[in-house]
């Protein structure tokens, strides 16, 4: 069975780029980068299915992580979002445990994330 890409954004480089080695190298993921809003939103307009956004709440650009779930649920309305930040509380409405929406603050441990995905999909 062949899972989706994880959407990752997020933009500070080094927590980027070492969360989605991460969920490569250990979790077997294709993760999809991005830095800012506009980038996330250039992904979902070209993507033919992600299979869980990892966003932070606050990233550069017109919309925040909220607001970037709002537009990948258009297309994918069941799309389980995964909130990570260390400046802002979780949206109103998600829950550290479901599948849908969920929370994790920083700073965390990449082996926190790849579990919360593993528990998504069902892997756990």
């Amino acid at each position: 069975m062949t899972i989706a890409p994880i959407l990752l954004v997020e933009d500070d480089f080094l927590i980027r780029t070492m969360l989605a080695t991460y969920l490569r190298l250990r979790g077997g993921f294709t993760v999809i980068e991005a830095e800012t809003a506009p980038d996330a939103l250039a992904v979902i307009d070209a993507q033919d299915d992600i299979a869980i956004l990892l966003t932070d709440i606050r990233v550069p650009g017109e919309l925040d992580g909220s607001g970037i779930a709002a537009r990948a649920r258009r297309k994918w309305p069941d799309l389980p979002v995964v909130y990570v930040s260390g400046y802002a509380k979780a949206p109103g409405g998600s829950t550290p445990e479901g599948k849908r929406d969920s929370y994790i603050a920083k700073p965390y441990e990449p082996s926190t994330v790849l579990k919360r995905v593993r528990f998504i999909l069902g892997q756990a």
